[in-house]
């Protein structure tokens, strides 16, 4: 039972550091995770990552359009649009489950 006040002040230390990381990822990546490549002829989802309409972001291949509306990586699960899912987000990647694919989703996007 001794060990357990120490435990928690760690426990508190360590979500203060996931919520700051969380607070930064919301200040870069708010709104991003949720465009992709559509087909221009039939409106389907042709790729499943993020795309963006400039050079530094991944762009669409010919005869698709880079739109918003799809509703993101992990089916919506993995986005910084609110604190909730940021912090879940970032936990994901402490936890190193699935790490990569939020790495090339956010280099790329």
């Amino acid at each position: 039972m001794k060990a357990m006040i120490p435990l928690l002040q760690i426990g508190l230390l360590l979500f203060f550091a996931i919520l700051m990381f969380a607070i930064i990822g919301l200040e870069f990546y708010m709104g991003k995770f949720h465009t992709t490549c559509f087909d221009i002829h039939t409106d389907e989802i042709r790729e499943e990552f993020p795309c963006g309409t400039e050079a530094p972001s991944r762009l669409c291949p010919n005869g698709t359009t880079c739109r918003k509306y799809w509703l993101g990586p992990n089916y919506g699960i993995t986005q910084f649009d609110n604190i909730l899912f940021a912090v879940l987000t970032v936990f994901q990647c402490i936890t190193m489950e699935g790490w990569t694919d939020l790495l090339y989703y956010v280099s790329y996007g």
